[in-house]
């Protein structure tokens, strides 16, 4: 007897069929893992064997429950989309169907919302499907920032985890890729500190400190691609703020690039600063000008 038949019937007269040996049909959609557990916001896909009337999505409401053709309300907040369909299958075959054979699947996913903020490509928030170590979930957020820093933290209800960046920059053969990461969780991937180059340099700008590294003068201005022509090294200075007071400290880039005086270590936030020399612009100035114009003289006599 054909099932749609059955099914007709069963809704017109309001009797029930008994069960025979209930089956649970595998997961269609593969993106939803076995171990992913549903929850309020999820949108189900529910296929019941040969009964297209049934086969219907489904919304898991804030109280954990789906409303469902014939047996109304079911919870099936915190089961696995397999599991979810095993109690599907024992109330259906409870008297209203005869073996069914029913597959359920996460159609859209809305109840794992982790948030990824700080040095990421792509901060917000991001739904789970399953469990996803940190480095899927990063990746997820588009990876790690340029100006990313040395710690990543994992916060939860019951705790907090602390991950250091470097452990996610191994080789894949040397790393773990993190702890697991579940529904409800916060990652924050702090951002680097930075120490800034500006004046007359060929590339001013700022340069994260990767991984607690230290900056000396002399690498700042190797960063920064070394002085321009008009650069003024011997009148150099380090801007540091502290306690909201500006303190100026006078550099001899001269002598540190020569190896006659000590390389300085820059602090986080700090600004190397190297001035220009008028006189070097000036003379430069003159220097085009009298090329301008024997060029000029070069010309005419010709």
């Amino acid at each position: 007897m054909h099932r749609k038949w059955l099914l007709s019937g069963l809704l017109a007269a309001g009797f029930a069929i008994a069960s025979e040996g209930p089956a649970v049909l595998p997961e269609k959609n593969l993106a939803a893992t076995a171990d992913y557990r549903l929850g309020p916001g999820d949108v189900l896909e529910i296929t019941i064997f040969e009964v297209e009337e049934l086969s219907k999505p489904a919304v898991i409401a804030p109280d954990g429950a789906a409303v469902l053709p014939l047996i109304g309300a079911v919870k099936l907040s915190g089961l696995t989309p397999r599991e979810a369909a095993a109690r599907l299958v024992a109330l259906y075959g409870n008297g209203l169907l005869r073996n069914p054979q029913i597959s359920v699947t996460v159609k859209e996913y809305h109840s794992q919302p982790v948030s990824v903020l700080g040095a990421v490509g792509k901060p917000g928030i991001y739904q789970l499907r399953g469990f996803r170590k940190l480095s899927e979930v990063l990746a997820l957020a588009g990876g790690l920032a340029a100006d990313s820093g040395s710690v990543i933290t994992i916060s939860r209800p019951a705790e907090t985890i602390s991950v250091a960046t470097r452990d996610l920059l191994r080789s894949p053969g040397d790393r773990e890729d993190g702890p697991w990461v579940q529904g409800g969780d916060m990652i924050r991937v702090s951002k680097a500190d930075v120490v800034y180059v500006a004046g007359e340099v060929a590339r001013p700008g700022g340069f994260p400190l990767k991984d607690q590294q230290q900056i000396t003068v002399l690498k700042a201005i190797s960063l920064a691609e070394g002085l321009r022509r008009d650069a003024a090294p011997q009148k150099a200075k380090i801007l540091h703020n502290s306690g909201g007071m500006r303190q100026e400290t006078p550099v001899k880039l001269l002598d540190i690039l020569n190896g006659r005086g000590p390389d300085v270590a820059l602090a986080p936030d700090d600004i190397l600063f190297v001035p220009n020399s008028r006189a070097k612009r000036a003379m430069a100035r003159a220097a085009e000008a009298a090329i301008q114009v024997t060029t000029g003289v070069i010309i005419w006599r010709r």
